[in-house]
């Protein structure tokens, strides 16, 4: 299916989604969902949100893409970085249209499709989603950064998505 479709149809999460135990090293966690377009889960579109037990209420990355058969390969459609610890990110000058072409954007962000979508080509822009622009609404919880997912990505059911497992510490 042609990648605009995919990413404008109106979109569901197939099951509840658990966030995986959070990696030793690191404390990384991550979900990986599928999502069904009308009643037809679609074999390779899925929702990726990653984020650190030790980082309560920062740092969080949502990703809508379509995986590779091969397991390899990712098409990354879109993604919000919520609170991100990096801080902002930079767009390279005349690589990203619009008002944020060569401009550094905060540390909450939206890649969004419009902005890495090459029609003309009908593929999207080489690396990592390069192009993001500010989100304007203050996104202060979780369950926020959901709905503004839910609204922008399409998909109709983000309020099935847990809050990563965090590990709040109380100071000494």
């Amino acid at each position: 299916m042609p990648l605009p479709y995919l990413f404008s149809a109106q979109k569901s999460i197939s099951y509840r989604p658990n966030w995986t135990a959070p990696d030793k090293e690191d404390g990384h966690t991550r979900i990986v969902a599928a999502l069904d377009v009308g009643e037809i889960t679609e074999a390779s579109l899925a929702l990726l949100c990653s984020a650190y037990a030790h980082l309560p209420d920062r740092h969080v990355s949502v990703e809508i893409c379509i995986n590779g058969l091969d397991g390899k390969r990712r098409i990354r459609l879109a993604r919000v970085d919520w609170k991100s610890i990096k801080g902002g990110h930079s767009n390279k000058r005349g690589h990203c249209k619009g008002d944020w072409d060569g401009k550094r954007v905060p540390e909450t962000h939206y890649h969004s499709f419009e902005m890495n979508y090459v029609t003309a080509e009908r593929r999207m822009k080489a690396g990592k989603l390069p192009c993001a622009r500010p989100i304007d609404e203050p996104l202060q919880s979780f369950e926020e950064l959901c709905a503004f997912i839910g609204f922008n990505f399409n998909i109709k059911n983000m309020d099935v998505v847990a809050p990563p497992p965090w590990e709040y510490k109380l100071p000494l």
